[in-house]
């Protein structure tokens, strides 16, 4: 049964009300002093390049959590369990012995396997969707597609049918007419339309949330240790746009991995909705650029 509803893009002065998504209200309990944040996230592809940042920065935001609500001088133990999912069940090569990796948990789950992902995500309340492969041009069609929408949709009917309450899905702002992306567009609106319209439910009090990331701009570490400065590139040609004010610009300039990383990380714990609307929203480019998502965690 459909319900009256709302679809937000999350821009501070944008709301508009779309027929065929849902509203809900999400209620899940914590600690009376952590009332806003989830208590186990479960972030799949945990050790890709936007995957691993999202997994940093919710360490970083529970041990936060953490320290505000203790009065011991001592460290505090993270106040949300954080399990990274994926195929190797390791943390990436070039962050073993980083203090943030020793604070998650390092689970094997291929996300494409239905009863995997069932069992990783039980008793999650909050599960986020960070995986991804870029169209090559050796790649079939329809395994692009899967890799970027398949990949992201099975783990999220996991936690669906665990009674997972958040969903934070990571799609993709496609420029148009960009030439060879079809299929990799295909899968990611595959994700976000399973987010808005399966797992979103007034009915059983889940919501979602779906970043829209252009290029992620950032350092990309890839084997053997060598590091990818993406940003010696990427943001040049953001700092131009936004010099210039052009809007419809900015929405496909690349956007710095650690704003999409804490955007993730707000997301996934803020389950009493105090930053992002309930039901079901989407966060653009431009906002993921310009909001500071870093002050709400």
């Amino acid at each position: 049964m459909r319900h009256d509803s709302s679809f937000v893009t999350l821009e501070r002065t944008s709301s508009r009300p779309r027929q065929g998504a849902r509203v809900v209200a999400v209620a899940v309990i914590v600690d009376d002093a952590m009332s806003s944040i989830a208590r186990r996230v479960v972030v799949f592809g945990g050790n890709g390049y936007v995957g691993s940042a999202i997994a940093r920065a919710l360490v970083g935001a529970s041990e936060s959590q953490s320290a505000s609500t203790s009065t011991s001088t001592s460290v505090s133990a993270p106040s949300v369990k954080i399990v990274c999912a994926s195929r190797s069940g390791a943390p990436p090569a070039w962050a073993r012995g980083e203090a943030w990796v020793e604070r998650a948990e390092w689970v094997r789950c291929d996300a494409l396997d239905a009863a995997a992902c069932e069992a990783t995500t039980r008793d999650a309340d909050a599960v986020v969707t960070a995986i991804g492969a870029l169209p090559l041009p050796w790649m079939r069609a329809e395994d692009i597609v899967r890799l970027n929408g398949d990949t992201n949709v099975v783990p999220g009917r996991a936690a669906m049918m665990n009674g997972t309450k958040r969903l934070v899905v990571v799609g993709a702002t496609i420029p148009p007419l960009a030439p060879g992306l079809a299929s990799y567009a295909r899968g990611k609106a595959l994700a976000e339309a399973f987010a808005r319209d399966e797992f979103a439910s007034v009915d059983e009090g889940r919501s979602a949330v779906v970043l829209k990331p252009a290029a992620v701009s950032g350092t990309r570490r890839v084997g053997g240790g060598v590091s990818l400065p993406l940003s010696l590139v990427m943001d040049p040609a953001r700092f131009f746009i936004r010099a210039t004010g052009w809007s419809a610009a900015l929405e496909h300039a690349p956007v710095p991995l650690e704003n999409v990383a804490r955007a993730a990380a707000r997301a996934a714990l803020d389950v009493e909705c105090e930053t992002f609307d309930r039901g079901f929203s989407v966060v653009s480019n431009s906002s993921l650029i310009t909001e500071d998502y870093h002050h709400h965690l």
